[in-house]
């Protein structure tokens, strides 16, 4: 079934606006209406971000309070635990604190749990480690978790110790943790004020903690490619203060990598090759986050809070084999799903709810979101262990797989997480149960939304239109991703010239394409099945985005096609 094209609207006052304050094509300025930027003010500041964007977070609820904390904590000399999640978030949000906070004292400790022996979170198992093993006074700082980690909060400060927490989950509506701070980005009515990931929190915390000490250099300075890594590979909403991080951490990692960075780039292969989004969310990120998802975290840590460099690629080389190990374990938990009769019957529900014995925890959501993409439902896969259901979900645009999650929680031990992505954890008999619950409240609420799924075109555009002018302002659009995504564009009455195989498999497309006197290149990735209706002298209209080439030259990446009748 052809996916629909929904052309966007836009409202033709703001459209001229735009387009004469800031000197734009209309594709360009169509572009910006469709990312809510009605104003030039907003136009500018969108295109030209700054640094100084990240100041207004400085009144965020609980930063002074955490801060003051903090501080009290290095003037008693007390120690320091630095407490993480195990993913490239979390590892790199925790970096960035202890690298900064050892600045001062040597007092500092990061713990990172395991996935397979501990779980997410600041869990009950964590807190009663922590406390056998450290001696009072003790400050722990929870990163990237802790929001909903009430009994964990609970042993803590039953122990004597300090808790400062900061995380941008979405918090439980009944029930906030017992610390001497929360810095969140939801308000106490549960309303989301900042985008900020894990390690933009961090990255916030170290930079007002830097203030209150009388540090003059911007901690900024030294931390944005971490903030940056954990920022992109969490895939938070790269907008306001995220889109400054991104851009200006992206920036630093091709200019002025840190140590652990250029070592990773090194065991990736990709040292000297530009750095931008893709290669963040699907290179670099991947690796860090291969340690908590095979084995254990600790490995990632090592590397990202290393400075000695030959050491450091040792640390990253690993990383590469844990990696290699991850994509393996993932194949083969698809192929138990693809081979098992009863498991596809599951793929036909509106929520596919999957779970098979000894499945690696670690790889489930990779597993979960490539099953949503592919089937454009919401997917959740479990691994069963002991009696125990624990695994992922992944979403789609518009299904709010955290609230579906809250109808259920009686039957759920433990979840969390966001709208697109959450985590969760189940008696195996309750799956079932759990199965037939989500479908019951939201099925017909998914088939709409799939039903009305499809191509979302930002704007129409000839081939001549993406001239120097159009491809500067592409380049200051960047970066792109959540929330922020590569422009669609479409043109109409294009023929095509030429096609042929390419890549080591020849499973790729590329396609010469003319509109009148304008020929542009084309590729079709994974296309030579799928596009065998493409012929030289098709008449087609195309759907795109523009992707940078080698030299400074562009192609474009087809979505979708329509073949002229």
């Amino acid at each position: 079934m052809e996916r629909r094209w929904q052309i966007r609207k836009v409202n033709e006052v703001y459209l001229r606006r735009l387009m004469h304050d800031l000197s734009l094509s209309p594709a360009a300025a169509r572009i910006l209406l469709n990312r809510g930027i009605t104003t030039p003010e907003e136009g500018r500041s969108f295109l030209n971000p700054s640094l100084g964007l990240l100041d207004n977070l400085f009144g965020l609820s609980g930063l002074s309070e955490a801060v003051l904390c903090t501080e009290q904590a290095l003037r008693r000399g007390s120690q320091i635990l630095v407490f993480g999640d195990y993913d490239v978030d979390g590892l790199t949000a925790s970096a960035i604190l202890a690298r900064f906070l050892r600045r001062f004292t040597e007092n500092v400790a990061v713990y990172i749990p395991s996935r397979f022996l501990e779980g997410y979170g600041l869990t009950q198992e964590a807190a009663l480690r922590i406390v056998a093993k450290r001696h009072t006074p003790l400050l722990v700082i929870t990163v990237d978790c802790g929001i909903r980690d009430i009994e964990g909060a609970r042993i803590l400060k039953e122990y004597g110790a300090q808790l400062v927490i900061l995380d941008h989950h979405f918090p439980n509506p009944s029930r906030r943790p017992e610390a001497d701070a929360v810095v969140s980005t939801w308000d106490p009515a549960d309303t989301m004020v900042s985008f900020l990931s894990g390690a933009g929190l961090a990255l916030l915390f170290v930079r007002a903690l830097a203030l209150r000490l009388g540090v003059t250099q911007d901690p900024a300075e030294e931390y944005l490619d971490l903030a940056s890594l954990g920022t992109v590979g969490d895939a938070v909403p790269l907008l306001r203060e995220n889109r400054v991080i991104a851009k200006y951490g992206l920036r630093s990692l091709n200019s002025n990598p840190s140590l652990p960075i250029r070592a990773l780039c090194e065991a990736a292969g990709i040292e000297g090759r530009f750095i931008d989004v893709e290669e963040v969310g699907f290179i670099l990120a991947p690796r860090i986050n291969a340690a908590g998802r095979v084995d254990h975290p600790k490995v990632a840590l090592d590397l990202l809070l290393c400075d000695h460099y030959e050491e450091a690629l040792v640390y990253a080389k690993r990383l590469n084999s844990l990696n290699t190990r991850r994509q393996e374990e993932e194949e083969q938990v698809l192929r138990d799903i693809l081979e098992d009769p009863e498991k596809q019957a599951f793929l036909e529900d509106a929520i596919v709810v999957l779970s098979g014995k000894g499945w690696n925890t670690g790889v489930l959501g990779i597993v979960a979101s490539r099953l949503s993409e592919s089937l454009l439902r919401p997917v959740i896969v479990l691994g069963e262990h002991n009696g125990i259901a624990i695994g992922s979900g992944r979403s789609i645009d518009g299904f709010n797989l955290l609230r579906a999650l809250e109808e259920c929680a009686p039957l759920l031990l433990r979840y969390g997480g966001h709208e697109m992505a959450a985590g969760l954890k189940v008696r195996i008999e309750n799956v079932p149960l759990l199965r037939k619950r989500l479908n019951e409240y939201f099925a017909q609420t998914v088939r709409e939304l799939v039903a009305f799924r499809g191509l979302v075109v930002d704007a129409l555009v000839n081939l001549g239109d993406l001239d120097g002018h159009f491809l500067s302002f592409w380049e200051r659009l960047k970066p792109f991703g959540e929330k922020n995504p590569n422009p669609l564009l479409a043109t109409l009455n294009v023929v095509l010239e030429r096609r042929w195989t390419w890549g080591r498999k020849g499973n790729h497309l590329r396609l010469l394409l003319r509109q009148g006197k304008e020929y542009q290149e084309a590729v079709v990735f994974e296309g030579r099945e799928k596009a065998e209706e493409l012929y030289g002298g098709s008449l087609a209209d195309f759907a795109f985005e523009v992707q940078n080439g080698a030299e400074n030259s562009f192609y474009l990446k087809v979505r979708d096609w329509r073949i002229k009748k």
